[in-house]
């Protein structure tokens, strides 16, 4: 890199004199990146685990550089054993690179079993393993070897020219990033500065807002085509970006501004919003659900090491320690669930997925509509989680509430959903995601409160779904529920771990129902923090026993130990051939048994429950939402709502001078509708023209006046 001749010289006078008459080089950048990507290597090793696991290898690894208990032929997709040998290595360097001198034995296995792996050319059948695993394990190892400066440059470049067999520009989403980091080894290994510039910018690129997978517009998270996964790859995205932005920073490399900007807002209102207490909601896992421990957040704080999601966030842009800090406590359950966090509501309409979060629970829903693909199964991964997206509700007060209950879930009655009681969990037969089939999914938010759709048609059963969220309730509606298939039809309103007492009202008396209950009359019932009420009462059963299954049956690659627990579980049943049934209840997160024995009603009138419309109050509020499935008119007490197209809407202030609209059209179709509002104190002489936004905006909320001032 070039530099003015005077400035480098009145810097390396003023370097002398601050080092005592010492002379001290500074580093170039290169230096300063593979310094910082040590650092991070080396930040979470304990040295006596380190210097114990090489010490074994060493005694069992053959004078070729291989090991005997490896099969380097192996093409297997998952846990794919020959990257067991970079593995090994890697702990080799890492050791060497912690250490001054010495050690001449241990570098010499380290190159020799360099040399075994070139002339082994194992290769998965999992795209993967072969262009990120492997690559980025042989990266992290020649990095650590610098610091020996290890090894010669003939195998140096044999081993690189392995690593680069995989096309980085067409990469997308949390992949691209993983490629880029293999870049970004090989070009401070061979001090490229074209190789740095190509890798970095491919890097930072899937912070954006433009991507069919990846980040979207509206902040959620999509990969392998238009799927939810926050979590899952979101986060591996999350983590990729913050910990090459760590590596940067202070260098001609550093993260932009308005790149810093967009992936601080992803983490902090997006995918930290999914966290409750020390966990996560399940829906935003994809395939990851099947995975034991999926929904444990603890090792993105500090307690899961130094090189933490959270750490490096807080290494990247130090302004935004405090919120990282609050969400630590959290998730470290140094403080209650509900310490600091603020209400939010939004809701996705590129991934269908809402999220709905107040200071004492969580309730969000995910849905599908044929812009979206149904959760995937892969990798003999999620065999059961066909019926995911139809609806799951995720409802946490604690957080725990479905932590490691999915091998032993009834899958046909995961929480939420409308669909066919089966006899056996039914398994996913479409691998790595099937399309939705309806179009009216969507929801209107103004960023506190809002409503969601799902128009259920799958699997033999149609319904309209619609959720209403208030401040302490989340009113749940279903209609038009049609079926002709073998089995009876369900809805479920939960299924979660069974813990304490269960009460509930019935026939006007409060009776304990901790050993379950069928009953057409429940009026309300209240378990571990949660109130239910049914105000159209309903064919309603609940089961509070013993439960059993294994993570092999929905995850071949886990344990087939049989594990037991009881489980809550809670759902309508709306029998054979129903025609035009429908179903409401309202949930009351965060409430004590005492309070629910109370209060059990709430500021809640249902205006409509149709397959033409559903539209709910909040009398408190003075809030009316109302999902429109075709044009029509509702008329409630002193006010009136027109719209000549299908839409969500939500109005604030209806009995007031100052209406507020919000309003968004679930089928992405439309340009613009025409809206006539009336009520005791305003009207709208003229229909509004509603203008619908376009673009990658489809689906988004319109906010209008009503009556501005």
């Amino acid at each position: 890199m070039a530099m003015n001749q005077p400035r480098y010289i009145c810097c390396f006078l003023l370097m002398l004199l601050c080092c005592g008459g010492k002379v001290a080089y500074s580093q170039d950048h290169f230096d300063r990146i593979a310094a910082n990507i040590i650092q991070y290597l080396k930040a979470d090793a304990d040295t006596a685990k380190v210097q114990k696991a090489v010490s074994s290898f060493q005694s069992t690894m053959l004078p070729n550089g291989s090991w005997a208990d490896i099969a380097y032929a192996s093409k297997a997709e998952t846990n794919w054993v020959p990257l067991m040998h970079l593995t090994r290595l890697k702990q080799f360097a890492l050791l060497l690179a912690m250490q001054q001198g010495g050690q001449q034995q241990l570098e010499k296995q380290t190159l020799t079993g360099l040399r075994y792996w070139l002339q082994a050319n194992s290769k998965s059948n999992n795209w993967f393993q072969n262009d990120i695993a492997a690559p980025t394990a042989l990266g992290e190892i020649l990095i650590l070897l610098k610091v020996r400066k290890l090894p010669s440059v003939g195998l140096r470049d044999s081993l690189l020219t392995g690593m680069k067999q995989v096309n980085l520009i067409k990469a997308v989403g949390a992949n691209k990033l993983d490629i880029a980091v293999h870049f970004i080894y090989r070009a401070c290994i061979t001090r490229d500065n074209s190789l740095m510039d190509t890798a970095v910018n491919q890097a930072f690129m899937p912070v954006s807002l433009s991507y069919k997978e990846g980040l979207q517009p509206d902040y959620s998270y999509r990969q392998h085509g238009p799927q939810l996964q926050i979590a899952s790859y979101g986060q591996v995205f999350l983590n990729g970006e913050y910990k090459v932005a760590s590596w940067l920073v202070g260098t001609p490399y550093a993260m932009p501004a308005e790149k810093l900007t967009i992936l601080d807002r992803y983490l902090l209102d997006t995918y930290l919003k999914t966290i409750r207490g020390r966990y996560s909601d399940f829906n935003i896992e994809g395939r990851g659900i099947s995975r034991n421990d999926v929904l444990d957040r603890l090792p993105i704080t500090t307690q899961g090491g130094k090189n933490s999601l959270l750490a490096l966030a807080r290494t990247v842009n130090p302004d935004n320690a405090r919120l990282l800090d609050e969400a630590e406590a959290r998730i470290t359950q140094k403080q209650a669930p509900a310490f600091q966090v603020t209400p939010a509501h939004a809701f996705f309409y590129k991934s269908d997925y809402t999220l709905h979060v107040r200071t004492f629970y969580s309730f969000n829903v995910r849905t599908v509509s044929k812009r979206t693909i149904r959760t995937e199964a892969g990798n003999k991964e999620n065999i059961t989680g066909k019926f995911l997206p139809d609806g799951a509700t995720n409802i946490q007060v604690i957080g725990s509430e479905y932590n490691n209950i999915m091998p032993i879930w009834e899958w046909d009655k995961i929480p939420g959903i409308t669909g066919r009681d089966y006899a056996a969990d039914q398994k996913t037969t479409l691998e790595w995601g099937e399309r939705g089939v309806g179009a009216f999914t969507g929801g209107a938010s103004d960023g506190q409160y809002g409503l969601s759709v799902y128009g259920l048609d799958y699997n033999e059963v149609t319904a309209k779904k619609a959720w209403f969220f208030f401040d302490d309730e989340v009113v749940c509606l279903g209609a038009g529920i049609n079926s002709y298939a073998r089995e009876a039809i369900t809805t479920t309103v939960n299924q979660s771990w069974q813990k304490g007492p269960v009460s509930a009202f019935v026939k006007g008396k409060v009776i304990d129902v901790s050993a379950g209950i069928s009953t057409s009359e429940l009026q309300w019932l209240w378990h571990d923090g949660i109130g239910y009420s049914f105000p159209d009462k309903g064919k309603i059963s609940l089961t509070t026993g013993i439960q059993s299954g294994s993570w092999a049956a929905i995850n071949a690659n886990r344990s087939a130990d049989i594990l037991s627990g009881k489980v809550f579980k809670l759902w309508f049943n709306h029998g054979l051939d129903p025609v035009d049934q429908s179903y409401a209840y309202i949930v009351k997160p965060g409430l004590s048994e005492k309070e629910m024995m109370a209060h059990p009603t709430s500021p809640i009138r249902i205006l409509a429950n149709t397959s033409k419309l559903q539209a709910v109050e909040h009398t408190d509020l003075q809030m009316v939402q109302v999902a429109f499935y075709e044009a029509g008119t509702l008329t409630a007490g002193s006010y009136t709502i027109t719209v000549d197209q299908p839409c969500v809407l939500f109005i604030k202030n209806v009995l007031a001078k100052n209406p507020v609209l919000y309003l968004s059209d679930p089928t992405q179709s439309l340009t613009d509708l025409y809206l006539g509002f009336s009520s005791a104190v305003f009207k709208v002489n003229d229909p509004i023209s509603v203008s619908l936004p376009q673009g990658d905006y489809k689906g988004s909320t319109v906010h209008i006046d009503l009556n501005p001032r």
